[in-house]
């Protein structure tokens, strides 16, 4: 023959950038390559006959290669046209067959058969999309029900802390309520992310405390198929203008893609390490799975690039589309996303994402939020994390409003005794007089001002003493939430 292969053939047919159905003298498939994988959604093709495969060919009969090769060795290469069948429908194809012999224990003689259609790769990505376009429909409408349910639920329980005979049981109970209910709030997010129906929402936010969270939500799966996580933070990071749940969306989805790499290794750890680098926060996170082939690594962030699921080469269940999202978050975020990897030995992700926080403010209040003015409002800021009370004050600022801060609750007290302000925006926990103490010292004052409490912290929540504000802000908010709360208490149209 003029062509033998006598090395592992699979990583030639692999290597071709098209798919390769190789069939042996009695007509029977003995093996595929990846893109013919990935074209028939891993279903098993080895053993089947070839008119099970090509439902009809131009050389089928005295013409075919393989009837003729009782007679005599074919040589060269020939063109013919086939009509492959993929699961319930066929398609017309031209292909290409290339004879072979191998040597796998026992001579023998294969025909290459490789499909030169590259547009059957594309109209199956194209049925793929449309599935995931109906499951994207499907999540969105969903997740806009779950949040109906939620704000009822939500409401209900904010009534029922309002009243002032509440036993301190009872307002813990309801509190860890409002908790939960936040936390399935986060989750629908993550679904409205996952549809596309989730516009960008920033708040400041520490990056280490995103991913501890991540950690939280995957450890317990992670540990029960011998997954260990470190972190390690490198360097302080403070806290960051983002949107923690795109951001968190990211993280995850690099975790998982980590957990899938590390199925055969015999060392299953994930290290995480966090700090901050040349003006940029960083997040890297490494396993120590099976590594990218150089010439993959260029693509792995195209959308539908994989070698998971019914688009890859794998029974692991994947779309492709975990990085894609991964990548457009932080490019959102106007940040990078590199990998170095080792094939064999493992992977690292490196997120870097700028740590300019009030250049993000400004950016972020000149493009939205027209409809709010705060013109002639005195607004007193009281809260000893001094990086978010800048930031609020300068937000608030932006709007027109005569903003300024104070960093404890005594502090406040003789700063509100001398001017008087329209509204304050009140911390809970602080190091001298909590902002409890604030609101007891206020509420019989003729004209006290105006308040919202924000916090963190659901369970550190009054109800005796709530009806003395105007509206409770739970930390982590974002901008419109703010200047909205802010509006409705100062009953500005």
């Amino acid at each position: 023959m003029s062509t033998k292969i006598k090395f592992d053939y699979q990583s030639v047919i692999n290597a071709i950038p098209s798919a390769v159905i190789v069939i042996d003298r009695n007509k029977t498939v003995v093996g595929i390559n990846n893109f013919a994988r990935r074209l028939y959604r891993n279903s098993d093709l080895i053993g089947k006959s070839c008119s099970e495969i090509f439902s009809s060919c131009a050389r089928r009969g005295s013409n075919c290669p393989i009837d003729n090769m009782d007679f005599v060795i074919p040589t060269g290469m020939l063109k013919v046209r086939q009509k492959i069948r993929i699961r319930e429908y066929e398609e017309d194809v031209r292909c290409r067959i290339i004879p072979a012999e191998i040597e796998n224990g026992e001579k023998g003689h294969v025909f290459l058969h490789i499909i030169l259609d590259r547009d059957l790769m594309a109209r199956e990505k194209l049925v793929e999309l449309e599935k995931n376009l109906t499951i994207t429909t499907l999540t969105a409408g969903i997740a806009h029900e779950f949040n109906n349910m939620n704000a009822g639920i939500y409401g209900l329980v904010e009534l029922v802390l309002s009243q002032s005979n509440l036993s301190r049981e009872t307002a813990q109970d309801m509190s860890t309520i409002l908790k939960i209910i936040r936390r399935a709030s986060h989750l629908i997010d993550q679904l409205l992310i996952f549809a596309n129906k989730k516009p960008s929402k920033r708040v400041l936010v520490n990056l280490e405390n995103i991913v501890d969270g991540c950690v939280k939500i995957l450890r317990p799966e992670f540990s029960t198929q011998g997954i260990s996580i470190e972190i390690l933070r490198r360097s302080t990071l403070e806290e960051m203008f983002l949107d923690a749940n795109k951001i968190s969306l990211a993280i995850m989805n690099i975790m998982i893609n980590a957990r899938d790499a590390m199925i055969d290794s015999s060392e299953k750890k994930i290290t995480i390490e966090t700090g901050r680098e040349d003006g940029q926060g960083f997040v890297r996170i490494q396993d120590r799975g099976a590594g990218i082939p150089h010439e993959m690594q260029d693509r792995i962030f195209d959308p539908f690039y994989t070698t998971k699921g019914s688009l890859g080469s794998s029974s692991i269940p994947g779309t492709g589309l975990g990085l894609s999202v991964a990548a457009g978050v932080i490019k959102e975020h106007n940040g990078t996303i590199e990998v170095e990897s080792d094939f064999g030995r493992g992977s690292t992700f490196i997120i870097k994402i700028p740590i300019n926080t009030m250049e993000a403010l400004d950016r972020e209040v000149a493009q939205n939020y027209t409809e709010f003015d705060f013109t002639g409002k005195k607004i007193l800021v009281v809260d000893d994390e001094m990086e978010l009370n800048n930031l609020l004050v300068r937000a608030l600022a932006s709007k027109n409003a005569d903003a300024r801060s104070e960093y404890s609750g005594a502090r406040a007290i003789d700063f509100v005794e001398k001017e008087p302000v329209d509204l304050m925006l009140l911390d809970i926990q602080m190091p001298d007089l909590n902002g409890w103490d604030v609101v007891k010292h206020f509420k019989t004052k003729k004209h006290r001002p105006r308040i919202i409490i924000i916090s963190g912290n659901f369970l550190v929540m009054d109800a005796s003493e709530t009806r003395f504000v105007e509206k409770v802000l739970i930390k982590p908010f974002d901008l419109q939430e703010l200047f909205q709360a802010v509006k409705e208490v100062l009953m500005i149209d």
